[in-house]
């Protein structure tokens, strides 16, 4: 999978956006292409973003459609094998990047251009010619095995970010992690590889982005090369609906930890493309911007109680959230939801957090935000948001996530719309969107039928502080202490059988 720490590239370049276009291949089919040339920039990036993602994997045999592009990027060709085609990419100090999301499928990487036509033949001979050897397909597979089995089991965080979605989408396209299923991937067979790269590797089904000092024909050039794939239908795959969300559920992973792990959220009906993001933005970032000490969720859990150490929330999907600050782009969703991320805590202080958590969006919902506290969040984001482009693969990624979505490229929407917000806006989405009376809720803890009998009395859960903390914390945890949190169904599930099948 992509590293998307790796993606530190060159900022700024003298930038010029070309509007996306369809080049014509030889075929006849166009390719639907992103150009971003920037002459003085010394590197070339380059992103093939495909329409295939785990909402294609069949039933039974989920991770099918991370593996087949494992076996595109990361397998040997049928000229060379994957040992040879790494020695071929090492003088470049470049690679072939993989990333499967739900929704589609990014391959690509960025090299100096004085190597884009060596690197450029491996990454065509990789996507058009790939070997699908028997060898490959065992480690790949093996590969995805480990990280559903053991990175993700391991770690309290990514399982716990990953199990909230599978909970808030259980039943949908979305309710499995674009990795597989431990069960699914053992019932995968090569046959199944090549048919899934037959049917979704099309030219209808790839956005092609090109970015920085390439030569003025490249682009036309590549496209006419990436002819040699089938035509294949346009369309998205039809996604029903996600779930409506009942009650109050918490999911308890018993897991071998001396700390919780805690997340909750439900669907949110609102993606980048729709007007209410833009407040519900704000309001976010207000509430508990990514790895941000402006939150308040951070400001009254972490600074002003002690309890954790990252205390956040989110409006979208956000990928790998221990290892981004800013959100990488290339992993656009048509369905999006609502989530808070509180870790990690104290075992005794479980129960506590939770309502603290619950307790910062009932009081946004109820109190909404000042006009000074909504200018200073919205003048933070106006900023902000301009460092999550600075890299050459970034703008290029969010300018094809923006054709995803149908709308113009988002940090300049960002910029666009922002400044035409009102507090009324903002507060007006707080209001329709943000609720504690529904929600899917995951915890991971070292004791679950303790954390489960606690949980069900709902009796209320004192703070105790080592150190003196001010008088209106002491008001506020007078509200927090008490509050009800009435789960509606409580579920025990051993780490073991997180995702098994």
């Amino acid at each position: 999978m992509i590293d998307r720490r790796g993606l530190l590239l060159a900022a700024a370049f003298g930038l010029a956006a070309v509007a996306p276009a369809a080049a014509q291949t030889a075929a006849g089919a166009p390719i639907e292409t992103v150009a971003l040339p920037a002459a003085s920039s010394p590197l070339v990036a380059i992103r093939l973003q495909l329409d295939v993602g785990s909402i294609h994997d069949p039933a039974g045999k989920e991770g099918l459609a991370a593996l087949t592009a494992l076996m595109v990027g990361q397998a040997g060709t049928q000229k060379r094998s994957y040992t040879e085609l790494l020695e071929a990419l090492y003088p470049m100090a470049a690679a072939i990047e993989v990333n499967t999301d739900r929704e589609v499928t990014v391959i690509g990487g960025t090299v100096h251009r004085d190597k884009l036509a060596d690197y450029t033949a491996l990454l065509e001979e990789a996507l058009l010619k790939p070997g699908f050897s028997p060898e490959d397909f065992q480690r790949n597979k093996d590969q995805l095995t480990a990280e559903l089995s053991s990175s993700l089991r391991s770690n309290d965080e990514l399982l716990g970010l990953e199990l909230i979605q599978q909970k808030i989408f259980k039943g949908h396209p979305y309710g499995h992690s674009p990795l597989g299923t431990v069960e699914g991937l053992q019932h995968i067979t090569l046959d199944d590889v090549k048919q899934l790269y037959k049917e979704h590797y099309t030219r209808a089904g790839l956005l092609l982005g090109v970015g920085g000092g390439y030569p003025a024909d490249y682009v036309a050039r590549l496209t006419k090369d990436l002819s040699a794939l089938p035509a294949g239908e346009r369309g998205r795959k039809a996604l029903p609906p996600a779930p409506r969300v009942e009650g109050r559920n918490f999911t308890l992973v018993q897991k071998q930890t001396g700390s919780v792990e805690i997340n909750f959220g439900y669907p949110l009906p609102v993606t980048r493309a729709d007007a209410d993001y833009y407040p519900l933005m704000v309001a976010n970032s207000f509430l508990g911007e990514h790895r941000s000490l402006n939150g308040r969720l951070m400001n009254e859990l972490r600074e002003e109680r002690g309890l954790n150490y990252g205390d956040y929330s989110y409006v979208e999907y956000l990928e790998t959230p221990p290892r981004v600050t800013t959100p990488p782009p290339g992993v656009p969703r048509r369905e999006q939801y609502f989530s808070v991320w509180i870790r990690p805590v104290v075992p005794g202080d479980a129960q506590f957090a939770l309502r603290a958590g619950l307790y910062q969006i009932r009081r946004l919902r109820d109190e909404g935000m000042t006009e000074a506290d909504f200018k200073l969040t919205r003048d933070f984001l106006l900023n902000y948001s301009k460092l999550w482009a600075q890299s050459l693969q970034g703008r290029l990624g969010f300018q094809m996530d923006s054709r995803f979505y149908g709308m113009p490229y988002y940090i300049d929407e960002i910029q666009t719309r922002l400044p035409k917000l009102t507090v009324a806006d903002v507060n007006a989405a707080i209001k329709k969107y943000l609720s504690t009376d529904n929600y899917e809720a995951v915890m991971v803890t070292g004791n679950a039928q303790q954390l489960k009998e606690t949980l069900q009395k709902d009796e209320p859960s004192p703070k105790t502080y080592t150190s003196q903390v001010d008088a209106k914390v002491i008001e506020a945890d007078k509200v927090i202490v008490p509050l009800k949190v009435q789960p509606t169904r409580i579920d025990i599930v051993p780490v073991a059988e997180v995702f098994q099948k």
